[in-house]
């Protein structure tokens, strides 16, 4: 919990580095299925000719797209979950001092 706890300290960083995978996970997904559509099509019309002309490793790198991109969505939902449980913490903390009075 280490990491979570360093998050939790720095709500800015936090806060930015939830934009930044926000952004990098918008734009690794952007035409990713458009480009396996197109690579499925392009193995299925020419066969073993497509996949000696490359199209084996750009299904590799589409599929390690995809993965870099679902990690940056985790980071981004991680972010996200510390910067509400910090905002939920300061809310609960008022209700508390609140009721005291």
């Amino acid at each position: 919990m280490k990491l979570y706890d360093l998050f939790y300290r720095l709500p800015i960083i936090t806060f930015f580095i939830l934009i930044a995978s926000g952004f990098v996970f918008g734009a690794m997904t952007l035409n990713i299925f458009r480009l396996f559509a197109a690579n499925w099509n392009f193995i299925k019309t020419y066969g073993i000719i497509a996949l000696h002309e490359g199209a084996l490793i750009q299904t590799m790198e589409l599929l390690l797209t995809g993965i870099l991109s679902m990690i940056m969505f985790l980071t981004f939902k991680f972010c996200e979950k510390i910067l509400i449980d910090r905002m939920s913490a300061i809310k609960l903390k008022r209700r508390k001092a609140s009721s005291e009075d």
